[in-house]
């Protein structure tokens, strides 16, 4: 993995903490952690993982619902 990948997956992974903690408003995000983020060499895909201390199912479907929004924050 190139320099600039790793970058960017740590910028990302950054971010999205950020954006998670302080701006998405669901309640059923809570006590999320970003683990670790992917990003394809060409920068057009990314793979966030992530780690919870809640119910999972109720995370994953408030991160669903909320997708559109962390987006635009990211962009």
């Amino acid at each position: 993995m190139s320099i600039k990948n790793e970058r960017v997956n740590s910028n990302i992974q950054r971010e999205l903490s950020y954006i998670l903690a302080n701006e998405v408003k669901n309640p059923n995000i809570k006590f999320i952690t970003i683990t670790a983020c992917d990003v394809t060499s060409d920068l057009s895909y990314a793979r966030v993982y992530f780690t919870t201390l809640g119910d999972q199912l109720e995370t994953l479907k408030g991160l669903k619902s909320a997708k559109g929004y962390i987006r635009r924050a990211l962009a």
